[in-house]
């Protein structure tokens, strides 16, 4: 297990804090500052607080941090016209309301847009043409709605202010001197980096970003931000009042939400946070799978309030134990299954046993990979293959194999094998059900959380020798 604790910290205040969470999902990893120094850094076995993870709409915080990097250096204001910005992607016609849109606008989800309009503009062959002849059809700074689209855009004024992608951006200007390295970013299909969702961090990563926040601006004694963007971006701009429960409701800043009770906060789905509460001067960062946000944000709560309480307690942290099988075969070992034509692309398998691992091996007929699964233990595997690991298919644009990292175990009995598959660079688990014979076989994939594009039943048969 990755774990620190502060002697001083409460176990008791932990273990409710987990227990709160585990009841709609789990908690993965977490890390806790406190006047800058560490009092939790903790995951989960298989989880690391080191895992580069999908952090979803958690992506948006370090996308307008690019922006504020830029408009620090003077080379962008707040108060510039999208359509300034890219003057030959605008339609022949331009709206009243479209000419309008200013930085601070996007910057907000302020824009006009009625809804989201990422869905227009991931696949388009110009997302920023695409974005700009959307419909605006309320007056810029009038309406609030969550819009992933607009952080693509921000992804795409980095880009042509600095002649540089996002990521090689914030990379050199901020990643670089944090110490924060590996972090990918995916693009939509003009090659631009998504912004508001699509980047795989760590929890130490996030923790850091939020101690860049809290520090207003400064981090390691440099500074990266003003004071004046940092409290500007973490104010009450957008009144989203109507937009759900408390903590989704009492304003938002520059992708970043105000908390119902102090602080701020950028988040993403399934239980992606970096909350900042400055006037405890503390930073929480968290990664998990979780179905109930806003139980999650009420957990931190009752953390900070009885982070040092005196309650002696045992720690108990979850479990996510690794399955354990017997050595009964399940009569599918040592033979090659041909596929059948499937949404993933995927040819071929071929699955070995000893007593302790299981490997499958898939083909999709120009590469094999291995996945290694562990009996008693969580066995780490990183492969290359068409579509397995869960995405936001809507979003995503990689005409590659992805890069998937998992951590398996297995069960065994005659005519079936039982995969359980918890992967590291997001937040999701899956449950493989192999069911066949030496003629035959079955995958059924069952999700735990966004089901893999065009998984679900697989069938093949076995070829001869």
């Amino acid at each position: 297990m990755n774990c620190y604790i502060h002697p001083s910290v409460s176990s008791a205040a932990l273990n409710a804090f987990f227990k709160r969470n585990n009841i709609s999902g789990e908690v993965h990893s977490i890390k806790l500052i406190h006047k800058g120094e560490t009092m939790i850094r903790l995951a989960i076995p298989p989880y690391s607080t080191e895992d580069k993870r999908e952090s979803y709409s958690l992506s948006k915080s370090f996308t307008s941090t690019a922006i504020g990097m830029l408009v620090t250096e003077g080379k962008l204001t707040t108060d510039a016209r999208i359509v300034d910005l890219f003057p030959d992607k605008c339609p022949a016609e331009m709206s009243e309301n479209l000419a309008k849109m200013r930085l601070s606008h996007v910057l907000s989800m302020n824009t006009g847009h009625e809804s989201c309009v990422m869905d227009k503009i991931s696949q388009a062959d110009d997302a920023v043409a695409a974005f700009l002849a959307q419909p605006v059809v309320h007056e810029p700074g009038t309406h609030f709605a969550y819009n992933t689209g607009a952080t693509c855009i921000l992804a795409a004024i980095v880009e042509k202010l600095t002649g540089m992608s996002l990521l090689d951006y914030i990379t050199v200007k901020l990643f670089i001197p944090m110490g924060i390295f590996g972090t990918t970013w995916h693009r939509v299909r003009s090659g631009i980096q998504q912004g508001g969702t699509g980047i795989c961090v760590n929890c130490d990563d996030i923790a850091a970003l939020g101690q860049l926040y809290l520090n207003k601006g400064v981090f390691g004694g440099k500074r990266y931000l003003s004071e004046e963007w940092v409290e500007t971006a973490s104010s009450k701009i957008s009144d989203n009042s109507n937009n759900g429960t408390a903590d989704w409701c009492v304003g938002y800043g520059y992708q970043l939400w105000r908390n119902a009770k102090e602080g701020y906060r950028g988040d993403g789905a399934f239980g992606q946070l970096m909350m900042v509460f400055p006037e405890r001067e503390m930073v929480v960062a968290i990664q998990g799978m979780l179905g109930d946000m806003w139980a999650e944000v009420e957990s931190v709560y009752d953390l900070i309030d009885n982070l040092y309480d005196t309650t002696d307690e045992p720690l108990a942290l979850p479990e996510y134990a690794p399955r354990k099988s017997s050595d009964t075969a399940s009569r599918m070992e040592n033979k090659f299954y041909k596929l059948d034509q499937n949404p993933t692309g995927l040819t071929g398998l071929y699955i070995t046993r000893t007593d302790n691992t299981l490997s499958i091996h898939l083909t999709d007929g120009a590469n094999c990979e291995t996945i290694t699964a562990g009996n008693g233990y969580w066995a780490d595997s990183t492969v290359f293959v068409p579509v397995i690991k869960p995405n936001m298919p809507a979003f995503q644009f990689n005409p590659l194999p992805a890069r998937t990292e998992m951590s398996s175990s297995f069960t065994t009995e005659e005519g079936k094998i039982t995969l359980h598959v918890r992967f590291r660079n997001c937040p999701h688990h899956m449950i493989w059900t192999f069911i066949g014979d030496e003629s035959k076989i079955q995958l059924d994939i069952e999700e735990r959380g966004f089901m893999a594009e065009g998984a679900g039943t697989i069938t093949g048969v076995a070829l001869g020798e």
